[in-house]
């Protein structure tokens, strides 16, 4: 278990573009394949339905350390599929940056730095606005704010000349362009034992996934 890697699937893409859906029908496909997986789901939803809107940029660091601790916690699986990422925070804190304020740019260049330090360990993939953004009682954004984010995604990916595929079309079309993206070949069922999450927990309360 200690040699073990997992394979994160980073789906990207501003609010309400069905990263969620898509992520569930890859476990649901995957699962049903053989593979062990799950959907790591966005902390950040969490975050909102207990504290509200995040506003400050101090508040991506506890955003940040609650998905990294997310995806830890998945360590037994082969895949994850991820509808957030930890270098997401970043963009965020740029949305939220204060440019005058020296703390604020130095907490900026800290989620970059942590941002550039995650980059690697997760296959990106992203996904376009091809509908409106609708309000779920959780996400905060509106049409214009989502199209910002949508826009700030994309530029970072860019940017920073990250690899990655654009996913489009209907949920079906989406899900075979990830599995042929990504791989898809019908293995043999493994049982996880209980051993195997009592590993996966011991590691995370350990303290071993900070990048501090």
């Amino acid at each position: 278990m200690a040699n073990k890697k997992t394979k994160k699937i980073a789906i990207l893409g501003g609010p309400g573009t069905g990263k969620t859906t898509l992520c569930k029908q890859l476990d649901v496909d995957y699962s049903m394949a053989g593979y062990v997986c799950d959907v790591c789901q966005e902390f950040a939803r969490s975050y909102i339905a207990r504290y509200g809107t995040p506003n400050s940029i101090f508040e991506q660091f506890l955003l940040y350390e609650g998905q990294k601790r997310r995806e830890a916690e998945l360590g037994y699986c082969d895949i994850i599929f991820c509808d957030n990422a930890t270098i997401l925070n970043y963009v965020y804190g740029l949305l939220s940056c204060d440019f005058k304020n020296p703390k604020e740019v130095y907490s900026l260049m800290k989620l970059y730095e942590w941002a550039m330090k995650d980059l690697p360990g997760y296959e990106v993939l992203y996904v376009p606005r091809e509908f409106a953004c609708e309000k779920d009682g959780i996400r905060y954004q509106d049409e214009d704010f989502a199209l910002v984010v949508d826009q700030k995604i994309k530029n970072f990916l860019d940017i920073m000349n990250v690899p990655y595929k654009v996913i489009t079309g209907d949920i079906q079309s989406r899900v075979e362009k990830v599995k042929q993206f990504i791989g898809f070949e019908p293995r043999e069922c493994r049982i996880v034992t209980d051993k195997d999450v009592v590993e996966v927990k011991d590691s995370v309360t350990s303290g071993n996934i900070s990048n501090q």
